[in-house]
């Protein structure tokens, strides 16, 4: 929606429901975890900052 002549700087519109229908058609093409070789996280995966190896799979004492 344009802005009115109310709306201050930085004032911003949400359509949570949209967003949330965006957010489902999403879920519906990943895939569950654990993956492959029990990983919650794929190693291949290129992050900007890569955590230790570990976070990477499940805890053996917690399920997923």
């Amino acid at each position: 929606e344009k802005p009115t002549a109310d709306d201050k700087y930085g004032d911003i519109f949400v359509d949570t429901n949209k967003s949330h229908e965006i957010y489902k058609e999403w879920l519906a093409m990943t895939r569950p975890a654990p993956g492959p070789n029990g990983e919650r996280r794929p190693l291949w995966f290129k992050r900007a900052f890569k955590p230790d190896e570990s976070t990477y799979y499940f805890d053996s004492n917690n399920e997923k």
